[in-house]
């Protein structure tokens, strides 16, 4: 019966023992030590191979390989693009220059769209007219957020809004620019009476002396202009403007200290209520306008906190 292959290795190299055994006695003494030297490695290995079988299973390391991974390059950056700022959103980390408006497209694809249109009486200045607000059609459209703006938040290129006062013919008598995102309103004060609210919607960043801008206006004359009434009733006597002067009604920003309301005392026409306080100083002021007799009257009345 023949051997099979694989166990003619251990053969041969027992043959390779017996031959190098016998010259080791037959040769001089450089070539026994040799042969010796030889012959003991020989065996050294040979030994080794018998301690572990051919079928042995090797047993697993104590610790699992290491491997190195190499990360995936990132693309760079273009050299125009800023650097991501982790967790803020794209639009928001935008910022607007008030200083450096954005060039004005072209074309120019902004639109105007009417958000309010209101009767008014322009007498013999213009008829049955009226009083019609524009704003940038994209603070206009359906589900748009008007929370108001900023000139410092995107989108840089808005158009302000436009209050414009038209004749009955349709003509354009006055034109007069806001903010962005404007609301107005129409109150009656009194028989013939009518007090126009316009309201700049503002986004206030952090500041208790931002808010929205309330200003109030009449049609005198056929135009657009700023209220004012007569003073009735000034305290401190000492201050100014005096009883008898006019007191013309600055807009007010509706932060953490200004306001204003208007309020319907029992038997009595609506007023116009505007505090005011001034920054830096103690000084507060609570002024009151309302239409009676068939004038338009203010009362004035400060405090100084000590």
């Amino acid at each position: 019966m023949m051997r099979p292959r694989g166990s003619s290795a251990p053969r041969n190299k027992r043959r390779g023992l017996g031959v190098a055994s016998g010259m080791l006695f037959a040769g001089s003494w450089d070539t026994r030590a040799l042969l010796l030297a030889t012959l003991l490695v020989a065996c050294t290995h040979e030994d080794a191979s018998r301690s572990t079988p051919d079928d042995a299973v090797p047993s697993a390391p104590s610790s699992p390989p290491s491997a190195v991974v190499t990360p995936a390059p990132s693309p760079a950056p273009p050299p125009s693009a800023d650097p991501p700022d982790a967790g803020t959103d794209t639009a928001e980390s935008h910022y607007c220059d008030p200083e450096k408006p954005p060039p004005i497209p072209s074309p120019d694809t902004r639109l105007y769209a009417t958000w309010r249109t209101f009767p008014v009486d322009l007498g013999a200045h213009g008829g049955a007219g009226k009083l019609r607000v524009l704003e940038d059609s994209r603070l206009t459209r359906p589900g748009a957020a008007r929370t108001g703006t900023h000139p410092v938040l995107p989108p840089c290129d808005l158009l302000q809004s436009r209050v414009e006062l038209i004749d009955e013919k349709g003509t354009t008598l006055q034109v007069e620019r806001f903010w962005p995102e404007l609301d107005v309103e129409l109150r009656t004060m009194g028989p013939g009476a009518v007090l126009i609210e316009t309201i700049e919607r503002v986004r206030c960043l952090a500041s208790c002396w931002c808010g929205d801008g309330h200003a109030f206006w009449r049609i005198q004359d056929g135009r657009l202009a700023p209220h004012e009434g007569r003073v009735v009733e000034r305290r401190p006597a000492a201050g100014t403007p005096g009883v008898g002067a006019m007191l013309k009604v600055k807009p007010v920003t509706h932060g953490c200290y200004e306001s204003s309301q208007i309020e319907t005392p029992p038997g009595r026409p609506p007023v116009l209520v505007v505090n005011r306080s001034a920054m830096g100083t103690f000084v507060t002021a609570k002024e009151r306008h309302w239409f009676e007799d068939g004038t338009w009257k203010a009362s004035i009345v400060e405090h100084k906190w000590q």
